[in-house]
């Protein structure tokens, strides 16, 4: 029986095949009714994307057709402004209430830096942390994070089910070798990345000219 909803944010700019797989992946190994995939507006620990909000939500809402419980959740771009996840998420937990399992997923790297975000510790009240490791990956956490998790994480995802909130996880899943920012520098060099990309994003690109360093004149 699938419960509880994940959170996957991004800039997915563009959105890639590894994207989708870990979407997948994550939808399987927490069992979750949903797997929103939330495109970020303004993302506030990294470089503006390249591509404006609205052409890369739509080539998110086209990567996700047909693919079951995985669904993209466009409430940053609405709301504008810095995507803060504490923001995203307590709309999220007003949407659907106290008592679902909410999960936000976030890779390693991110979750080392997790102490420099805004309102972070008000994250874990609002959802479970999952975090994505890469085997063999080592983990340089703070000295303030190592002592905030210890009475939080567990090796088992089962104990997360039954509350809405507050857990942290260790997940390990293979994880597709490809970047959104080894697609862009392809596509500047006028090169198609193969085996990257979904088809229909593929098109979407080409059709509306992005990431190109001289306007092609395409046409959709």
């Amino acid at each position: 029986m699938r419960t509880g909803i994940a959170v996957l944010g991004g800039t997915f700019d563009p959105v890639h095949l590894g994207h989708l797989e870990s979407a997948r992946s994550i939808r399987d190994a927490l069992s979750v009714n949903e797997v929103r995939m939330v495109p970020a507006f303004k993302p506030p620990h990294r470089n503006p994307p390249e591509s404006s909000a609205e052409h890369r939500l739509a080539m998110l809402q086209v990567a996700v057709e047909g693919l079951p419980n995985i669904v993209v959740d466009d409430r940053e771009i609405r709301r504008e402004g810095r995507s803060y996840t504490v923001e995203t998420l307590t709309s999220l937990r007003d949407e659907v209430g106290s008592e679902v399992a909410v999960y936000f997923v976030m890779g390693v790297d991110a979750f080392c830096t997790l102490d420099q975000w805004h309102e972070w510790r008000s994250i874990a009240d609002l959802a479970h942390i999952v975090v994505l490791q890469r085997p063999g990956h080592e983990m340089k956490l703070s000295e303030k994070m190592a002592k905030w998790i210890e009475d939080r994480e567990t090796e088992k995802l089962e104990e997360l089910v039954n509350h809405p909130g507050g857990g942290v996880c260790f997940l390990e899943l293979e994880q597709v070798a490809v970047s959104s920012t080894e697609i862009r520098e392809a596509l500047h060099r006028g090169e198609v990345p193969e085996g990257k990309l979904p088809g229909l994003v593929r098109a979407y690109i080409k059709c509306h000219d992005l990431y190109q360093r001289e306007n092609s004149n395409a046409e959709c």
